[in-house]
């Protein structure tokens, strides 16, 4: 505990000595470079891959910035121009994003996530000609490998001094955002009020402030929040090896990692297995009444309720992140009060933040207490912000850390006066602002009233839903409030039943301005692979296209009764046949894998292993062995 206040003296020290010392310079990208690598010897980077941890230096990292800008002067000169920075979130990335600038030149922070189609847009608007990637893409232009650029004898270049980022495309009109030193620094400058108003954003475990780097680095949350918040004041940065679930959570507990940013994606993951997880055992009253203790803990005592709540929720917090989660932020989209409820509840301090790739990062709930945490408010605007409400109700944002232009449908935009966020906003008696919805997901009611689908769909969850969105849809000629469910196509037409039920009950619930008129399921992906969340506008362009079929839910009367055909027992016997090497019509509904299939114990459990992998489910402690078709299916339709 005494190295926690030492550290947290320390991090204050730096955080006052590095803001100093940029508002005292010219606050470009070289001020800030210079800065953040100005204390060689504190761990800036860790990376694992499961048995060793590495670590590096910023005096390690700043010699890799060195060689890569002399490698990239000695491949392309000084040109000023834009040159693609495609890799995913690594210390090579940081190197890279360095030594583009020092070497004269402009990185564009490439999207790997986005389609090539957005991609190849982009470059030939910006006359992107060179990508310096960690593996080459199909475009047509000049890639480098990041690892095969050879070190050069010098340079001679004047530091750039702007980079430039797009948006996520939900919207399928990429934007493209401009920044410039000046901008960055008035981000990082944010971080000063930000540990005076919270304590806990400095805390410490065993001496170290740890950041899981999830979130990728062209995103401006990951930019801003991830990498400049904290590098900045010398803290350090893990790495992962994957982003595959139980590699993000054994990565957390191994480095002991303190600080994690995501988007609410994550958080709903977890969520969801949390909450499976108790059901399963039979602890899901335990659980609620765990969190409602520790959640009044908390609102009484802050800092020691939250430290108790983690000792008293330990078989939870165990399973997930550890013992040294410090702070969380959650951003980019609409994250479920319960899930806020959960995670507050069990000592992890979740607050949710607001920003955009057009406005950085505005303001962050910061608040101690989980009553106020909870709400889902934003917060309050940051020094370098400010928000006003429009007349329509859309949050407008201007400062000076928003980006200083941006092209939108290859117009140029100078950054004028507000900003108009798009974003529906409430602002309550303490100056709080809350998201209600976004201006163009409105729907227009039968009665002419404006109806924000968001603030339906929160009333909706349910554990048999992957993905849901609510939406207006042209049905006869006229646009109505719908529902549409992603399923398992593996649910069980029982289970579809219960849950068209379970939706009907909560939608009886609404006043009936805002009920939902029709309600459908379907088995194909509602959101882009690579999507934080479900956008209603890709949503709608897919069922047009015909990438997404809506079906009508399956009724009570419809049969519920195992069926040859069923999606589960077909699954199941093509899965035994192939590992017994016989046909499907040899494999009975009754008949038993060893005994009457002949099966070896080695295939049994390979039979298993196979069921495992295709269903997202494993054998329970308590559970017995099935060894029929027909019992395989039973513990499937409890457990997926």
């Amino acid at each position: 505990m005494i190295q926690g206040v030492t550290m947290k003296k320390e991090l204050k020290f730096l955080i006052k000595q590095n803001v100093k010392a940029l508002r005292s310079s010219a606050m470009d990208f070289k001020s800030i470079y210079d800065i953040m690598f100005s204390h060689p010897d504190y761990i800036m980077a860790e990376t694992g891959d499961g048995f060793r941890i590495k670590k590096y230096t910023y005096g390690d990292v700043k010699n890799m910035c060195e060689s890569a800008a002399e490698a990239i002067y000695a491949k392309i000169g000084c040109k000023h121009a834009w040159i693609g920075l495609q890799m995913e979130n690594s210390v090579d990335w940081i190197a890279a994003f360095w030594g583009i600038l020092k070497s004269g030149n402009k990185p564009y922070l490439v999207n790997t996530r986005h389609p090539d189609s957005i991609t190849e847009r982009i470059f030939k608007t910006l006359d992107i000609k060179q990508v310096i990637c960690d593996k080459k893409g199909s475009l047509d232009v000049e890639y480098i490998e990041f690892d095969s650029m050879e070190k050069g004898d010098g340079i001679e270049a004047e530091f750039e001094n702007e980079i430039a980022i797009a948006t996520s495309a939900t919207s399928l009109n990429e934007t493209i955002c401009f920044y410039n030193g000046a901008a960055i620094s008035a981000q990082i400058l944010n971080s000063e009020k930000i540990v005076k108003q919270s304590k806990r954003i400095a805390g410490h475990y065993k001496g170290q402030l740890k950041l899981l780097a999830f979130l990728p680095f062209y995103h401006i949350f990951g930019l801003c929040a991830v990498y400049f918040w904290f590098t900045f004041f010398c803290r350090t940065l893990v790495f992962l090896p994957n982003m595959a679930p139980e590699t993000i959570l054994s990565t957390c507990r191994r480095h002991e990692v303190t600080h994690i940013f995501a988007v609410p994606l994550l958080w709903h993951t977890i969520e969801k297995k949390v909450l499976k997880n108790a059901e399963e055992q039979g602890k899901l009253d335990k659980l609620n009444k765990g969190i409602e203790l520790c959640t009044k803990l908390q609102n009484v005592f802050p800092y020691f309720g939250s430290f108790l709540a983690k000792k008293i929720m330990s078989s939870v917090t165990d399973e997930i992140f550890g013992d040294s989660i410090q702070f969380l932020i959650s951003g980019g989209s609409f994250i479920k009060q319960s899930t806020l409820r959960l995670f507050n509840g069990i000592g992890y301090p979740l607050h949710n933040g607001y920003g955009m790739s057009e406005i950085g990062i505005a303001s962050v709930e910061l608040r101690d207490k989980p009553k106020h945490r909870n709400l889902g408010t934003i917060g309050v605007p940051f020094r370098s912000a400010e928000y006003k409400i429009a007349d329509d109700g859309s949050l407008l944002v201007k400062g000076n850390s928003v980006c200083i232009r941006r092209i939108v449908k290859d117009e140029e935009i100078e950054t004028d006066g507000w900003f108009d966020t798009g974003d529906i906003v409430e602002r309550d008696e303490d100056g709080h602002y809350y998201i209600i919805g976004r201006k163009s997901d409105v729907v227009i009611g039968e009665n002419g009233e404006n109806i924000n689908p968001d603030t339906i769909e929160q009333a909706f969850d349910n554990k048999d839903i992957l993905a849901m969105s609510v939406l207006g849809l042209q049905l006869d000629s006229q646009e109505q409030l719908c529902l549409v469910a992603q399923v398992s196509k593996y649910l069980s037409a029982a289970r579809i039943a219960a849950l068209k039920n379970e939706l009907e009950k909560i939608n009886a619930t609404l006043p009936i301005t805002m009920q939902v008129r029709k309600f459908y399921m379907t088995y194909d992906e509602i959101a882009a692979k690579t999507a934080i969340k479900v956008s209603r506008k890709y949503l709608q362009k897919a069922i047009e296209d015909g990438r997404v079929e809506l079906l009508p839910f399956i009724k009570d009367t419809d049969s519920v009764q195992l069926t040859a055909d069923s999606p589960i027992q077909k699954k199941v016997t093509e899965i035994i046949a192939d590992i017994l090497s016989v046909s499907p019509d040899e494999i009975g509904i009754d008949a038993h894998i060893l005994l009457d299939l002949g099966a070896s114990s080695l295939q049994y459990f390979s039979i298993l292993s196979a069921l495992a992998t295709e269903f997202g489910i494993s054998a329970r402690d308590g559970d017995t062995y099935s060894y029929t078709v027909r019992e395989i299916c039973a513990y499937i339709e409890r457990y997926i």
